[in-house]
């Protein structure tokens, strides 16, 4: 048997948080494929600040490619279409087949209208940086025709809420603007602490944003949407932001099975169908449900090299146990909040939090290393503090006073 076909051959499907993570700290004495359709990885957490001009199409996206190939491996342009984990194998859009044995499976989770009428056709989605790019430029398109930016955002979850936010801080003072958010649940951010709820709508009283909670979108049309109890709500720009949808790949690869939508998966992260499959991510339904959130993709996609590595030595897989992590929620430049399990703190300048997360998974995730992309950090950094955090700090009369950090008290 030849020495390269003593290594073992793993198959990652998808590089985005999860994927790359994995591709990273993979070992290079095994053979590593990673796919995925697009030559671009992309900071999702920070979109929203494109509808405001803070951040830029390029300062969100790094090259795969060269991140992948930086590793030691090997980076596959293509879609997946077929996996068959029970044969350990795969094939591609582009009709390559690839054997394996072992695959992690990091493919992300999907735009979900929830098939309301007219919203593939007439609403923007809101999932990647050309999608943000494009709301900008319709909202610029709007300013420039003299239209009024009448603007219903669908979903009041942490990605509606952001955006909101980011149009509040570039075109609030535009006297033709309205925003309609429409929220199937009863408060805002469903989930979290309901004084967010009721601090956001004292944030919004001074403007035309009107909350529209505990109902939902029956149809979209080019003029507006419908709500479920008739009302009709006019608008040149519906951003639909509600829910996601599991890629069909899971279900027809046996990943997911009905009732389950999701990927079923112990809490090791390995398929509770196929032993030689791990599921992370967006994509996974754990035992003990987490949030679809970055940093638990970033920390399973961790574990999933760790618990391959125990698989193929015939050991005990480590099971997935969260990290309590703080949850940081931007809403453009009048608030900043940060979620730590039962407290609640809110402050402009957790702006530069947020932001100091971004530059520092850009900077270790650049390709060449850290030391030869902290050109590129510091010129992300400036365009982004000076346009964020700057004009907070130097409007303040006395820096002592630096700190407008206060407690929200939970309800």
């Amino acid at each position: 048997m030849s020495e390269k076909r003593k290594r073992k051959r793993i198959t990652i499907v998808g590089g985005n948080f999860a994927g790359l993570t994995a591709a990273i700290k993979l070992s290079r004495h095994h053979v590593v494929t990673v796919i995925d359709p697009s030559e671009h990885f992309e900071w999702l957490p920070n979109i929203h600040e494109i509808l405001s001009g803070v951040k830029t199409p390029q300062g969100l996206r790094l090259d795969r490619i060269a991140i992948v190939e930086q590793a030691g491996h090997r980076f596959l342009r293509d879609r997946v279409t077929v996996l068959q984990p029970a044969q350990c194998r795969l094939a591609t859009a582009g009709g390559c087949e690839l054997g394996f044995d072992a695959c992690i499976v990091a493919v992300g989770a999907l735009w979900n209208t929830h098939h309301t009428p007219g919203a593939d056709r007439y609403a923007m989605r809101f999932r990647s940086v050309a999608d943000a790019l494009a709301i900008e430029h319709r909202l610029h398109m709007l300013v420039q025709q003299g239209k009024p930016l009448r603007i219903v955002i669908a979903g009041g979850g942490i990605s509606g809420i952001e955006a909101l936010g980011e149009i509040l801080r570039r075109h609030r003072d535009d006297a033709s603007l309205s925003v309609e958010l429409v929220e199937a649940s009863a408060q805002l951010l469903p989930g979290l602490a309901a004084a967010l709820d009721a601090d956001l709508r004292r944030l919004c009283e001074p403007y035309a944003v009107k909350f529209r909670t505990g109902t939902t979108i029956a149809s979209v049309s080019p003029k507006g949407v419908r709500l479920t109890d008739g009302t009709r709500l006019r608008s040149e720009l519906t951003l639909w932001t509600a829910g996601l949808a599991p890629p069909a790949l899971l279900c027809e690869s046996g990943l997911a099975r009905p009732p389950q939508v999701w990927a079923d998966v112990h809490q090791t992260l390995q398929s509770r169908y196929f032993d030689n499959t791990f599921v992370v991510g967006d994509a996974s339904q754990l035992p003990q449900a987490v949030g679809k959130q970055a940093y638990n993709a970033i920390d399973m996609g961790a574990l999933a090299v760790a618990n391959v590595a125990h698989l193929l030595a015939g050991r005990t897989l480590k099971p997935f146990m969260p990290a309590p992590k703080p949850l940081l929620i931007a809403f453009g430049d009048l608030q900043t909040y940060l979620v730590a399990g039962s407290s609640v703190l809110a402050s402009t300048v957790l702006a530069g939090a947020k932001e100091g997360v971004y530059q520092l998974f850009m900077s270790q995730m650049a390709p060449n290393g850290v030391l030869n992309s902290l050109p590129a950090a510091v010129g992300r950094l400036w365009q982004s503090w000076h346009k964020l955090a700057l004009p907070q700090l130097l409007s303040l009369a006395d820096f002592k006073n630096l700190p407008d950090l206060r407690g929200i008290r939970l309800l």
